[in-house]
């Protein structure tokens, strides 16, 4: 007989007629010459021409089960363990929904199409039974589509034996056939056709052709595969044997090896670490131990013979990979690539490729559960050639294994290890070694001549590969880390990497026999010091060493909770130390797995959920099995080659199903990142930039102002197969009315939302929570930070970028053309018709497009430009903008951007650039913006530009630890690891990257060891707190290595689940407000009403309670002086202290705020914005991140609002805010009092000896006449007025206290007018600030407002947003708005006044600089000075011996030092050098006098000292100060004289006495105040001389001569 391979069958032929064909998988056929009729039996039935008596069994008995057939020919083979058929419900179902998926066309249905392939086979062989046959195995298989392919070719397999041969029936798409290398499918292949020189001799050739495999020219058949004839094999006593193939005999005594040019068999042993052992009946040989080699960490690398060494190249390198003699050996290569993560002296391993049988398998960093299968993307676990090769997940490692023992495992970030049995002894290279026992001869190039150095050695195992988008190097080369001893010294303790080789109470100590710990603590604190002590290094190395050790069957728990470093685990999982290696996976979760090797520690999925690809589902939530792959619920893919049948996991059916399909004529079927897809053939963007200038797809370009929301693109057609899709912008002025810019871009997809706002730079909302980048969406969204934009990539292929100031881009892929509408138009190739308004009209221009396409408001928005400031710009101030000063850089033919002219034409940027300079008179910051749009559009196309920014034309000032880079990389490297980012198709791009060492977490730059964690797709700064749960039941942090802790939660009480301002979290769910109006009226967070007349500072609201640290604290205090005819008092100051921040808001001081006493213009931003003061109205408002809000409207009128997660923790004069007004009185001490004097005094600022109680029993009271008078409607009584100005507030704020605080104040100021309006403003204020829209209530004739120039009072003024700051950068604006003066058109606030935008300042650091104005850092290094057109100019700064780094009446910067002395208000002296006592006697007495009288500077300073009350201590009572030319005397009646001109002060009624001077009087000063000569001890000496010890005796013996004793 013969064996012989036939197309895709096995075939076994006698000569007398037997013929047995096997597909090796499904179908096989016994064909027996007509001389048997009659004369066999078993499951083919008798051949006797009877259907009926088929079911014969071995006792010639008949049978109906089927089962008792079968069954009864059961031939039992021993160790095989096997099953009888199925009955009942054992057997395999097909419900009609899966039998009618199958029965179509596209399945099974093929075989019985009335015009499909077969029809002419019909008459010849009945197709129904295979139909059937087919629609079973099918459904039964879970639509495997090689079953599918199997059973039609069955029925086209025996319609070929019966005479037909049906053509055509696999296509591309359809069934293609697979062939191996060097061959090709043909519907009628001749097997022998061309068959390697023997083969013919042993194997009869069959003479008909079949469907199968002929092999390509220049190739012959060896009977199994297609060779080159110098690879043909040898045919020798009727077997045939592959060139080399090593085959062993007579017990391993005798090897046979195929040489085709010798004799085969000759006498050989085992390969050197191999032994002999007989499996099987057959002999084979052993090896007799595994190699390991790994690389780690920085990598640090360990070869198969346990040479150690580190080697920091970032290029694709052969690890290890079969070389020499192989001898029958299945050779393998593996590869890796490495990247550097924030530190050019580091890099890790990020990619490895492993090379066997034909296959490529890429294992991603970062990719978890996926790895690509010679360029295609696939799920986890996966089986290759018939069980080969088999890649699984094992913990979050990626481990593949070989038939022959190869493994290699990465857990997809840092750590690889190779095994590999040592049959491969001294036949393997590359950066593992070569595997022969000697550590010593490792450093060989791929020559085998030895190299002299670790990085020539790495270097010479480059591949040819490498990445052309990425260069790499070998080695660091500059601004390389460095590491000094201490460094090292410190990380060898055993706090650290020193714990790996500790010999007691260490945890890893019972390894240390099995693995030496030596190199793993030299790799730890190589990597501790490389990266300045980042904890994740020590967590790498003590990881790796536990890893080892389990591999030697020692199993270390508690390392990582001893040294802090926890696993970070991903949703719905949770940390094990010992757990089993095969956890329950998708597609079959319940299936039982045979494990093998030691327990692993891992994550492992909570209760209910199972793996699916790498990430935990529930486990009714797997996907679908089909042909040994694995995929996810609703996953679609191509199923062949060539685009044409496309699949799909059914959750409902649970499997794979599959239709006929095709690209479209604007696609074409390519394999990008792993994924094979139709792809678009081309693509277009859609831009709005600027003020908004709109570029549509098709080219046309418009410029339209309107500032509602806007639909930019949007899915208008039914088309089927384009995800459906919406882009929508709003717009907003900056500065000018004449002017609007986007400001917010909303994209709609796959059911969510994603808005990139400028009031949230670096960070996007999803859903309307607030997230960092990059972000992941369900692997079907990825939104990350190029340059200065962010960038949102779809798997659809639709980009959508905005930078957060003013440029949006939409691009889309052809697939869409036609099939789009909005302000970009339709895509249809026609730029003419891209006017088109909604209705399908075209618009005569951009105004009337914008306006059809509006598709929401916000308050006060407008379609076009209304008023007179819409003036267009003349020519020739357009000509004067499109100079090379200005934009005419963009269209330079010799400047920076030369080269792109010819790829992007200049022009029409230069004219929106021209437009925008004119609109902002020449400001700088919208020139550098215009130009960046061009640079934009330039670098997107990979054009070079050149360096265009100077320091006095657009300079970059980038934050902290980043440096300006002109081509950045698109995709910069972050903290974040996640899946999606391994590849980047972004070109070069202008960004500030991070330093050397740091790495980018979210919006800034941090050292690498403060990096963040990745979690469920998004990214978290380190100590971030989230909730990944709608109800707030679970909270989680991001903690020390990268690792995300969660735990239940609850929301405290006066806290609510919600989201607010884009963050989810436990919110309060509303707020306290304290109200101090006019003659200080308080409102207590809990209502209570009370007047207190003051005249000290006071703690107004203090947190006295932080809920063990977890409420902010801070604290508001009041300033009150007295007011007009000194009855009444009022707010003079408000103080907050809250962040480290101390900010003063004085009164009559608008626009400007003191912080840590300097002082600033509004708006300022601080602490990274967690702190703002605006203006708004005529009020200054703090605001915090956590709620607390603090106006003052610089008059009169204080509110304090804090969340209501403070109730019951706050005291002061706002109270308790415990809902309850009758426990408000509250003294610091936590008694209570009833008098409301006592109240208030115990709540004042530390001001010893002050009067700082109320008015006492001296209160003024109003007659209830006057009371009655000042309650009328043109008086007080316009607030509660039913049908008044306020009618809308009544409701929300109820308008009697105010009102009755009124007529207090107007009475006591004798019907003062100011008070009255100021009395009615504090009214208005609380309504808008509760957001209700009052109506005008000022008039000429009541309460006329006053504005400065250039402006115009508004009751519901824009100070926020017409701010020059505002239009410099964003600036957060609230809903609410407040009465107040705004600047006319054309003119924007400064700071100080109304000002012509050409007049603004610069934006430095969070703070507004008029022009002129520095900005001193705190130690006073650096000065930075506000230029014209918004240039900022900074210069290194010192202070001199004489100066001294302080704030100076509001001004940092290098100040004259100065001497201070003082008498405090309890008569308390402290001299200019520091020392210091009581005064104790009275009497006038010199302070402070220049010594020499002659002096032209001479002063003198006298105090008279009395004893003002009964028992009180001596204190000042009136000043002379005594000057050359005049005298100036002040009392403590507020009373003043200027040599004798008497003038009325507001002074405290007790005089505190400070006098400063400057340090040019140092050493010549006489006086009790001391000589200021820096020595304090020289102080303590009478005026005569004498040194004594006591400050009176001193004060005494300078007694003022000229002033007589009283």
């Amino acid at each position: 007989f013969s064996t012989r391979i036939e197309g895709n069958h096995y075939v076994i032929e006698t000569n007398f007629g037997l013929r047995v064909t096997y597909d090796l998988v499904y179908h096989v056929t016994v064909t027996v010459p007509g001389n048997y009729r009659g004369k066999v039996c078993g499951l083919c039935g008798n051949f006797n021409g009877d259907q009926k008596d088929d079911f014969q069994m071995p006792n010639r008995q008949l049978t109906n089960n089927v089962n008792a057939f079968g069954k009864s020919w059961k031939v039992t083979i021993p160790n095989v363990v096997c099953e009888n058929g199925c009955e009942g419900n054992d057997c395999p179902k097909c419900d009609p929904a899966r039998k009618a998926v199958f029965s179509k066309s596209t399945y099974c249905g093929i075989v019985t199409a009335p015009k499909g392939p077969f029809a002419a086979c019909y008459s010849i062989l009945d197709p129904q039974p295979y139909f059937d046959d087919c629609v079973f195995d099918v459904c039964a298989s879970n639509g495997d589509g090689k079953v599918l392919c199997n059973s039609v070719a069955a029925y086209a397999f025996n319609c070929h034996m019966a005479g037909v041969d049906v053509k055509n029936w696999r296509t591309a798409s359809f069934c293609p056939m697979k062939c191996p290398a060097n061959s090709h499918y043909e519907v009628c292949a001749q097997a022998c056709s061309a068959s390697c020189p023997g083969l013919t001799e042993i194997v009869e050739c069959p003479t008909s052709c079949t469907e199968g495999c002929e092999c390509d020219a220049g190739f012959l058949f060896n009977g199994e595969t297609c060779v080159k004839e110098t690879e043909c094999g040898c045919y020798d006593n009727g077997r045939s044997y592959k060139a080399g193939e090593v085959v062993y005999e007579e017990d391993c005594r005798t090897r046979c090896t195929c040489d085709p040019e010798k004799d085969p068999c000759k006498d050989a042993n085992c390969r050197v670490k191999e032994s002999c052992r007989v499996e099987k009946g057959e002999a084979v040989c052993i090896p007799t131990y595994t190699g390991v080699c790994w690389a780690w960490g920085d990598p640090h690398y360990h070869t198969f013979d346990g040479y150690n060494y580190n080697f920091q190249g970032t290029c694709k390198y052969v690890i290890s990979k079969t070389c020499g003699k192989l001898d029958g050996l299945v050779p393998f290569s593996v590869t890796e690539r490495n990247d550097n993560r924030g530190n050019t002296a580091v890099s890790y391993v990020r990619e490895v490729d492993v090379s066997v049988y034909g296959y490529t398998i890429t294992i991603q960093k970062n990719q978890v559960g996926r790895v690509t299968v010679d360029g295609e993307l696939l799920n986890l676990p996966l089986q290759l050639g018939d069980g080969k090769v088999s890649v699984f997940l094992r913990g979050n490692t990626a481990v593949v294994e070989t038939n022959f023992g190869l493994v290699v495992s990465y857990d997809y970030n840092w750590y690889l290890v190779i095994r590999l049995p040592s049959s491969y002894y001294g036949l393997v290279c590359g950066l593992c070694g070569n595997f022969n026992g000697n550590s010593r001869d490792e450093l060989q190039n791929p020559a085998g001549k030895t190299v002299s150095s670790v990085i020539e050695w790495g270097k010479s195992w480059q591949t040819p590969d490498q990445d052309k988008d990425h260069p790499c190097w070998d080695t660091c080369e500059k601004n390389c880390p460095t590491c000094d001893d201490n460094m090292r010294k410190l990380y060898e303790t055993e706090a650290y990497c020193g714990a790996l080789t500790a010999k007691v109470n260490s945890v890893f100590q019972k390894c240390h026999e099995k693995v030496d710990p030596q190199a793993f603590m030299d790799n730890c604190v190589y990597d501790m010091c490389f990266n300045k002590g980042d904890k994740k290094m020590l967590c790498q190395a003590l990881d790796s060493y536990s890893k080892e050790c389990r591999q030697e069957g020692i199993i270390i728990k508690g390392w990582r909770t001893k040294f802090g470093c926890p696993m970070n685990c991903q949703r719905h999982s949770h940390y094990e130390d010992c757990a089993s290696p095969c956890q329950p996976s998708c597609p079959f979760p319940e299936q039982k797995q045979v494990c093998k090797g030691a327990c692993v520690e891992t994550c492992v999925c909570d209760k209910g959920y199972v793996l699916s690809a790498g990430v935990c589902v529930p486990a009714k939530s797997c996907g679908c099995s089909y042909q040994g792959r694995y995929y996810k619920p609703g996953e679609h893919f191509w199923a062949d080659e060539a685009c044409g049948r496309l699949c799909e996991c059914d959750s409902t059916l649970g499997m794979v199903i599959c239709r006929e399909a095709s690209c479209s004529a604007k696609e074409k079927c390519t394999v990008v990142d792993g994924v094979r897809a139709c792809r678009p053939i081309s693509h277009a963007t859609c831009t709005a930039s600027g003020d908004p200038h709109y570029r549509t797809f098709d080219g046309r370009k418009y410029d339209f102002q309107g500032t509602c929301v806007y639909q930019l693109v949007g899915l208008c057609s039914q088309q089927p197969g384009l995800v459906p899709f919406k882009v929508t912008v709003q717009n907003d002025h900056r500065g000018s009315k004449a002017v609007s810019y986007t400001r917010t871009v909303k994209f709609s997809i796959y059911d969510i939302t994603l808005t990139i706002s400028r009031e949230y730079p670096y960070k996007v909302l999803l859903n309307g929570q607030l997230a960092s980048l990059p972000l992941d969406y369900n692997n079907e969204l990825v939104v990350f930070v190029s340059g200065w934009t962010a960038v949102v990539e779809t798997v659809a292929g639709i980009t959508v970028t905005f930078d957060w100031r003013s440029t949006v881009s939409v691009t889309l892929p052809s697939i869409y053309e036609g099939a789009v509408c909005g302000l970009c138009g339709n895509y249809n190739g026609k730029g003419q018709d891209d006017l088109t308004m909604r209705d399908g009209k075209t618009a005569p221009d951009g105004v009337k497009l914008g306006e059809s396409w509006q598709v929401g408001v916000v308050p006060g928005c407008s379609a076009a430009c209304q008023g007179a400031w819409c003036k267009a710009c003349s020519e020739s101030q357009r000509k004067e903008y499109q100079a090379v000063r200005y934009c005419g850089i963009i269209t330079d033919k010799a400047g920076p951007f030369r080269d792109c002219h010819k790829h992007v034409d200049p022009a029409p940027y230069l004219e929106d650039c021209a437009y925008d300079a004119c609109q902002y008179h020449g400001h700088h910051g919208s020139i550098c913006e215009a130009v960046e749009v061009y640079v934009t559009a330039c670098q997107s196309q990979g054009v070079t530009i050149y360096s265009w920014r100077r320091d006095n034309f657009c300079p970059m000032r980038c934050p902290a630890n980043s440096h300006y880079a002109l081509c950045a990389t698109g995709c910069p490297a972050t903290c974040a690891s996640l899946t999606s980012f391994a590849t980047c198709h972004r070109h070069c791009a202008e960004a500030c990257e991070c330093d050397q060492g740091y790495l980018l977490s979210g919006d800034t730059c941090v050292p690498v060891r403060e990096c963040g964690c990745s979690y469920d797709g998004h990214y978290y700064k380190k100590d971030d707190v989230f909730y990944p749960e709608d109800k707030c039941v679970e909270q989680c942090v991001c903690g020390e290595n990268g690792a995300v802790t969660c735990q239940k939660a609850k929301c405290r009480s006066g806290e609510v689940c919600k989201l607010v301002n884009g963050v989810k979290g436990c919110h309060p769910e509303g707020h306290g407000k304290c109200v101090a109006s006019g003659d200080p009226h308080y409102i207590s967070f809990d209502g209570q009403r009370f007047d207190f007349q003051g005249t000290c500072v006071y703690v107004l609201a203090k947190v006295c309670d932080n809920d063990k640290g977890r409420l902010t604290p801070f604290e508001v205090t009041q300033g009150n002086e007295k007011y007009g005819n000194g009855k009444v008092a009022v707010t003079k100051s408000v103080g907050v202290k809250v962040y480290g921040y101390i900010i003063y808001i004085q009164q009559r001081m608008p626009w400007r705020v003191l912080v840590d006493d300097e002082l600033l213009n509004l708006p300022v931003s601080l602490d990274n914005g967690r702190l703002r003061v605006t203006q708004e109205g005529r009020n200054i408002i703090v605001r915090t991140v956590f709620g607390l809000t603090v106006l003052y409207d610089t008059v009169y009128y204080v509110e304090v609002i804090v969340p209501s997660t403070y109730q019951g923790k706050m005291c002061g004069l706002c109270g308790n805010y415990n809902k309850n007004d009758g426990d408000d009185f509250r003294l610091p001490s936590g008694k209570q009092t009833k008098n409301v004097d006592d109240f208030g005094k115990a709540w004042v600022v530390d001001l010893p000896g002050f009067v700082c109680g109320g008015c006492g029993g001296h209160c003024p009271v109003c007659e209830q006449a006057k009371a009655t008078l000042y309650g009328k409607a043109d008086s007080c009584g316009i607030m509660s007025a039913p049908n008044g100005p306020f009618k809308a507030c009544h409701s929300k704020v109820d308008p009697a206290a105010y009102v009755s605080h009124c007529v207090f104040d107007v009475c006591a100021m004798g019907g003062n007018k100011d008070t009255l309006c100021n009395s009615v403003q504090a009214y208005a204020l609380a309504c808008q600030g509760e957001g209700v829209q009052i109506q005008t209530w000022r008039s000429s004739s009541f309460c006329p407002a006053s504005c400065p120039p250039h402006s115009h009072y508004e009751v519901c003024a824009d100070t926020c947003g017409g701010t020059c700051a505002s239009f410099i950068s964003p600036f957060t604006c609230t809903e609410s708005c407040f009465e107040g003066c705004q600047c006319d058109a054309g003119f924007v606030f400064d700071g100080t006044k109304c000002v012509a935008l050409d007049n603004c300042g610069c934006v430095y650091k969070g703070r507004y600089l008029t022009v002129g104005q520095a900005a001193v850092c705190k130690d006073c290094t650096s000065k930075c000075v506000c230029q014209e057109c918004g240039l900022v100019k900074c210069e290194k700064l010192s202070c001199t011996s004489g100066e001294v780094c302080s704030v100076r009446d509001g001004v940092r910067g290098c100040h004259v030092k100065r001497g201070h002395c003082t008498v405090s208000p309890v008569g308390h002296l402290s001299s200019f050098d520091g020392a210091s006592g009581a005064i104790g006697a009275q009497g006038a007495f010199e302070v402070a006098k220049l010594c020499d009288d002659t002096s032209e500077l001479w002063f003198r300073v006298v105090v008279d000292v009395r004893i003002c009350s009964k028992g009180a201590a001596p204190t000042v009572a009136t000043v002379y100060v005594y000057f050359k030319e005049a005298i100036v005397a002040v009392n403590s009646e507020k009373e003043a004289w200027v040599s004798t001109v008497k003038i009325i002060t507001d002074l405290l009624c007790v005089i505190a006495v400070g006098i400063i001077i400057d340090s040019s009087l140092s050493g010549k000063m006489c006086g009790a105040c001391g000589n200021y000569n820096n020595n304090s001890k020289d102080d303590m000496r009478t005026a005569d001389g004498k040194i004594t010890t006591d400050v009176s005796i001193v004060v005494a013996s300078w007694s003022a001569g000229d002033f007589s004793r009283w």
